[in-house]
């Protein structure tokens, strides 16, 4: 699913086993209403304006404000099953005006609905999708726009869906997705996958292991045996559980093997990457991007600086000296042919990395000597 993107700069990333958001932790809050929206709240009386007390939506965003640290603001997205009025008009002919939304008949964006919205506000400020009322349809549509999207179709954000024991069983037609992650909660009126992407967020992006997550404000540990959580472990579900002294998930990781952070961390790298090398052409132009090697080198550059800030942030991996795991490779000038530079347009920059793990379970063997 093609999301066209005005820009410069293209960046592409193939997960390779051993996609704007503009600070990768705004929550989105999806919901259906009458008019398709995109809206910023900052405060939950702003948002009562909007969504009493007594909605899904007001009670999934007071979860978000109600963690020690909250974010600042979060995004309202609002859906409709009625299909958006068109934002571009053709010119007038024999048979009258005639209206034509040129995205949805360039492409394969979906023409309502919670599709709808996800693709129209694809390249807006938000990263993580909550829904405020779980409907399995509704659901999916959202997880395929979040797996599918992007200019590239390889995807962009991730989603956290919330289950409980009456509608556990849809959870496996989520499992072929790789950026929906679900959880097991099964206390009435309280909103895990909103508190907890709340208090995950502060974190900067790479350094925390949102397993470790721990004691949510508004959230009840759940009360089920080691036998229980074991088997909703075993059917990929996340489950917020007392341990020792404190309360945290028993994993962050999805049907398809991928952790929380990973799949955060790889949408820093790809939108960083796309947004200091747009911002550097903008600015700075032919001065610096000349088509030479002078051009080329100034690229190489700009993505090795990124590629370094997502290793301080414990993005990328380091090796026993220290030194990020990645490359970063540019086409050698004297190989490009003409008619390429005639036209203006670089391809084949390429970059890899190996992305850091961190340490989510410990096996300890101990001796006693009598």
């Amino acid at each position: 699913m093609l999301v066209p993107k005005t820009t410069d700069v293209y960046v592409s990333i193939d997960i390779t086993h051993p996609q704007i958001s503009k600070d990768f932790k705004k929550i989105a809050i999806f919901t259906k209403g009458n008019k398709q929206s995109f809206k910023t709240y900052t405060y939950l009386p702003d948002l009562m304006v909007d969504f009493d007390e007594n909605t899904s939506t007001y009670k999934a965003a007071e979860a978000i404000f109600n963690q020690d640290n909250a974010p600042e603001a979060i995004q309202v997205i609002t859906y409709t099953d009625q299909v958006p009025a068109p934002a571009i008009q053709a010119g007038t002919s024999n048979a009258g005006t005639k209206v034509i939304d040129m995205n949805a008949s360039q492409s394969d964006q979906p023409a309502a609905g919670v599709g709808r919205a996800a693709f129209d506000y694809f390249y807006e400020d938000w990263e993580i999708a909550i829904l405020a009322d779980y409907n399995k349809d509704d659901a999916l549509a959202l997880a395929n726009v979040i797996d599918n999207g992007g200019y590239d179709g390889k995807g962009f954000h991730f989603m956290l869906l919330q289950f409980d024991g009456s509608n556990a069983g849809d959870a496996s037609a989520f499992d072929d997705f790789k950026r929906t992650f679900y959880a097991y909660h099964d206390v009435d009126n309280e909103r895990l996958d909103a508190a907890w992407a709340g208090e995950a967020t502060y974190e900067t992006i790479g350094k925390r292991s949102w397993k470790f997550v721990h004691d949510l404000n508004g959230i009840t540990p759940e009360p089920l045996t080691a036998t229980q959580v074991n088997n909703l472990e075993r059917q990929h579900f996340l489950v917020y559980v007392q341990k020792g002294d404190h309360a945290s998930f028993t994993d962050d990781k999805n049907a398809q093997g991928l952790y929380i952070d990973f799949v955060h961390g790889m949408d820093f790298v790809k939108a960083t990457v796309e947004n200091n090398l747009q911002n550097s052409l903008t600015l700075n132009g032919k001065d610096v991007f000349t088509f030479d090697a002078k051009g080329l080198s100034a690229i190489k550059e700009s993505i090795t600086n990124t590629l370094n800030t997502a290793g301080d942030q414990g993005i990328v991996r380091a090796d026993s000296n220290g030194k990020y795991e990645f490359n970063v490779d540019v086409p050698d000038i004297t190989k490009i042919h003409e008619s390429t530079i005639e036209h203006r347009i670089l391809e084949h920059v390429k970059f890899n990395y190996t992305a850091s793990s961190a340490i989510n379970e410990i096996h300890i063997n101990g001796n006693v000597v009598a």
